[in-house]
This record gives C-alpha cells, structure tokens and sequence, in this order.
C-alpha cells in the first residue's frame, strides 16, 4: 500500500514540476485531484476484500472484511436468496430467489435489483439448481427443474440448461441435462461447461451434449462403491479449487469413509482422498495458497492438503452450511444456519475472533468473495 502511494505521489510532482508543461493554477490543481482519486480507488479496492450474502427475508449483504462491517444492504424483489454468483468485474451479482423460482440481477455500486429474469415457459413452474456466468461477464447459464402444472397434477419434466446472453437479454434452452445435477461450474475453456450432481459432467457448448462423465454414483466398476457429495456451497473463488466433503462405504470393509474431493475450476481436473471415519460435513473451501481446506458442519474441521489428512478438529458455537476465506487466507467465515450473525475465526489457531451481526437470517445463502479490485 505504501509503494503504490509513493508511486502515486512521485507522479504526480513529476507531472506538475515537468518544464513542458504550461498549466494553469486551476489545472495544476485538477491533476492533483484527480490522481489522489486514482490512488484512494486503487488503495481501497486492493486492501478491502468484500463478502456478498443474501439473508431473510429479502436481501443481500456486502461485508467488508477487513473491518468485518456490513457496508451495504441491497433489498431483493424475491424473498431467501440462494445461489449467489458474482460477475468477473464484481460490479453485478445474479442470485437465485422465491425458492429458486427466479433470477435477479443485482447492480452492486448502484445498490438495486436491475433485472428478474424467469425462465419458467407458461404453465410449468421451475427451480434452479446451478448458477454460473461465463468468464467474460457476457453470458448466464442456469440449471432448471421444470414442473409441469395439470389440472389435478404436477408432471416432473427432464432437467434442462439454459443460456441468458447479458447484452441481449435473449433466452435460450442449451439441453436436457442429466438427472441430480445442482451446481455448474465455468472452466478456462469458453466451449465447456461442468455440472456436478450424481457425477460430475463434461458439457460441449457447441455440441450441447455431455462429452466426459465422471462416475460418483452411477456407472461405477465393481469394486468402487457411490460416493456422495452435496455440490450447493461451493466457495471456489479465492483458490480456484472447488471443493466438498464425499461419503462412500468401503466395499471391503463396508465401513463408512469420509473423503474430500477437490476440482480445479480452471482445468476440471479432480482430485479424490480419502481421510477416515465421518464427520457429520455440509461443504469446505480450499486457501488461497492450496494448502489446507477448512470443513464445516458443527464443528470446524482441518485439512492438510499436502499430506492429504485431517489436521485439527474444533467445536463451533453452532451449525454452518457455508464457510469462507479471504483472499490472504488469514481468515475463516461461518455465517450461521439458524441465527442471524456470521462467525470469524482466525485461519491458524481456529479461535473465533469476531461476531458479525446481520440484519436478516443467512439461512443456506451462499457466501461469496468479490473479485479482487472490485469497489462495491
């Protein structure tokens, strides 16, 4: 922060000092201005790292976590956000609402909703398993379940993915999706898309089928047994690592194995390990550094990834869907699933340090960071 000022200050005395200049007292002091903006921008936007968390009824929470303050409350038009996603450049979030029926557009410097975008054809109700935006900023993916509304019935329809292009607004179904898929992930490939549920899928966008399956539950060889996972909180954007605890009984021994399965967003490249008797775990998030992965349920569990086992298990005040970091990996975050406050802990001693107070119930809202940079 220091060396970013100092660069800033000796510009700008270079600048105003320059003999081929000729400038006006009234301009001498507009460049002043105008870099100190510059400089204050950049210092705030890279030493401040912000958390976006939709609470109840309505709403969605900015937190500062350098001050663990909540800087801005964002009403939503639909009640229990969900899924929440961030643009690359941070300035809009889409989330999931009504039961994830619907999907709002949030303009997060503007503190309002700018769009409800409902997918739903007429007469078919539908809810959104998966959430993803394109790398550039251009394109919405989305993973629904429709339902069919008879007269005297409710008609299950296959799951399909759709597309939103964000500069049109044209809406268009991609495919009928697999069975049991919740979340969708975005890899370095603009061509590919990842949905995870039962198995996790390799979709082709131009081909817009399933070009790879990864087996967990279905078409495994004899001797592996499914594994499950509960692909619905996964905080990946300060590691690129998206991660969650499995649970398979060892065909062998037929005892129950907790495991951890890590995927590299970027590439898809999956990483399963195995780390003994279960703990009762929701979901996990990898440091920045990719060195340890912290586990939550009721209690705080710790992963050394490096010798692939659980490192140290703590006790929490009370039960987390979600956990996260911020991007020093210095800090670990549990909003609560039943109150309305979110839990700091340092990252090394796992001690709470702090208690954020909310205006609203977390409930199982994701908790996402801001991409860096970005100034809410």
């Amino acid at each position: 922060m220091k060396g970013r000022w100092a660069i800033m200050f000796w510009t700008t005395r270079v600048i105003l000092r320059s003999p081929r200049l000729r400038l006006s007292p009234r301009a001498h002091l507009a460049i002043a201005l105008g870099l100190l903006l510059l400089a204050t921008s950049l210092g705030w936007s890279q030493d401040h790292d912000y958390f976006v968390l939709g609470i109840h009824p309505a709403g969605l929470l900015v937190i500062d976590t350098s001050r663990d303050e909540i800087v801005a409350q964002i009403p939503t038009k639909g009640r229990s956000p969900k899924e929440i996603i961030p643009s690359p450049d941070g300035k809009h979030v889409f989330l999931t609402t009504d039961g994830r029926a619907k999907i709002e557009v949030v303009n997060v410097p503007d503190r309002k909703v700018e769009e409800v975008i409902d997918l739903a054809q007429p007469g078919v109700k539908i809810n959104i398993f998966g959430l993803a935006v394109s790398r550039k900023g251009d394109r919405l993916f989305a993973h629904i379940r429709p339902v069919k509304q008879l007269p005297d019935e409710y008609v299950a329809l296959p799951p399909e993915i759709w597309s939103v292009d964000l500069n049109t607004h044209a809406k268009k179904k991609i495919m009928d999706a697999p069975d049991g898929v919740v979340s969708l992930f975005v890899p370095a490939d603009p061509n590919r898309l990842i949905a995870w549920g039962r198995n996790v899928y390799f979709i082709d966008l131009a081909q817009r089928h399933v070009v790879e399956t990864v087996p967990l539950q279905t078409g495994l060889l004899p001797d592996q047994s499914p594994m499950d996972t509960l692909p619905f909180f996964s905080q990946y954007e300060q590691s690129g690592i998206v991660s969650m605890p499995s649970f398979a009984t060892n065909p062998f021994t037929h005892n129950l194995v907790l495991g951890l399965v890590n995927m590299d967003v970027d590439t898809g490249k999956l990483d399963f390990m195995e780390l003994g008797p279960p703990i009762p775990l929701y979901s996990s998030v990898v440091s920045p550094d990719r060195k340890r992965a912290y586990l939550v349920m009721n209690q705080l569990v710790v992963v050394d990834l490096t010798q692939r086992k659980i490192a140290e298990v703590r006790d929490t005040e009370g039960t987390t869907y979600v956990v996260n970091l911020t991007r020093d990996g210095k800090k670990v975050y549990l909003p609560s699933s039943a109150g309305p406050f979110v839990n700091v802990y340092d990252a090394q001693s796992l001690k709470r340090i702090h208690s954020i107070e909310l205006p609203g119930d977390p409930s199982s809202s994701q908790l996402r960071a801001l991409p860096p940079g970005a100034v809410p």
